[in-house]
């Protein structure tokens, strides 16, 4: 029985001492159940290096302080980094020449003493420490980045060098410098061609489209106008660059109460309406015009223009 007992003893003796190691040393982590065995180790007194073997995503639980250095370079298949309690490192962090990798959560992190160095990882867009507030050292970050966000950033000791291949924009980290951030030297380089192919041939296409919406819109707007001119009786712009044709239809002269007509226009206005019948002459040929059907037809006899000889002038109104 205490045979028992004192077995038990030793195996737990066995694993504080291991455990205790663990969290005293530096370590070298090639799967993540080698980090689950950190799970109850507050702090590493120690650094804590990723192995070239690593693959698949990280994740760091329950450890809050790394009194050494956080290094991760040359791991081909390390996907994502995720330390959610991690406050502060003493040493420095590098995550280097990762292909794989696309996150970086640490979201507790606060305070890095010797620098953050974050390079040459093609999948790496997006960079956000929002607790950060102290580098000691120096910040380095380069890479196809998006985004890079800072917002609790205080105070950078060393230099400062951030270059972005994507789309990010160096605004946000401008307005820290000019709040007095960085203390040693700075430079922000953004990538004049963030934009991919495809997003500068939508782009065109959509100027282009805009051109010619545009374009539409005046001829459309202007034809209008032609038209409610010409509905209105208005001057076109044809006829206002060209001569007026003159009209073929001529009016007829029409006589007002104030002019006086002259003698022949008024006997010719005066002058009866010749009835319908038919005009015998003298030489007995006859003249006939058709009939209207409402004015009675009667026989006129019109004298001869030569002189009266015989028998051969009638006179006009036999009946008489």
């Amino acid at each position: 029985m205490i045979l028992s007992y004192l077995c038990v003893f030793v195996s737990l003796w066995q694993f504080v001492l291991a455990d205790s190691d663990a969290c005293s040393n530096s370590l070298t982590i090639s799967s993540q159940s080698d980090v689950n065995n950190l799970t109850s180790c507050e702090k590493i007194e120690g650094s804590i290096t990723i192995a070239s073997s690593f693959n698949g995503a990280l994740t760091l639980s329950g450890v809050e302080e790394i009194q050494g250095s956080f290094v991760a370079e040359s791991v081909s298949g390390l996907s994502a980094i995720v330390a959610p309690d991690l406050d502060k490192v003493q040493g420095s962090i590098t995550i280097s020449n990762l292909d794989t990798l696309s996150t970086i959560t640490m979201g507790a992190l606060s305070q890095v003493s010797m620098g953050v160095t974050i390079t040459g990882n093609p999948e790496l867009h997006m960079v956000a420490f929002q607790q950060l507030e102290q580098v000691q050292g120096q910040l380095t970050l380069s890479g196809p980045f998006n985004s890079v966000s800072l917002p609790s950033l205080d105070q950078v000791e060393g230099q400062t060098s951030i270059r972005s291949s994507g789309s990010m924009a160096c605004n946000t980290l401008n307005a820290l410098k000019s709040k007095g951030v960085f203390r040693g030297s700075y430079t922000c380089s953004e990538s004049s061609s963030g934009l991919s192919g495809g997003a500068k041939a939508g782009i065109a296409i959509g100027v282009i489209l805009g051109v010619l919406i545009i374009v539409g819109a005046i001829w459309f707007i202007l034809r209008r106008r032609r038209q409610n001119r010409r509905a209105l009786g208005g001057p076109s712009t044809t006829s206002a660059t060209s001569p007026p044709l003159s009209s073929p239809v001529q009016t007829e002269k029409t006589v007002t109460p104030t002019e006086t007509p002259s003698p022949t226009e008024e006997s010719r206005l005066r002058m009866p309406r010749k009835p319908v019948g038919s005009a015998i002459f003298l030489d007995s040929r006859s003249i006939h015009e058709a009939s209207n059907g409402r004015t009675p037809v009667r026989e006129y006899y019109e004298l001869d223009a030569g002189p009266v000889s015989g028998s051969h002038q009638r006179p006009i109104h036999p009946e008489a």
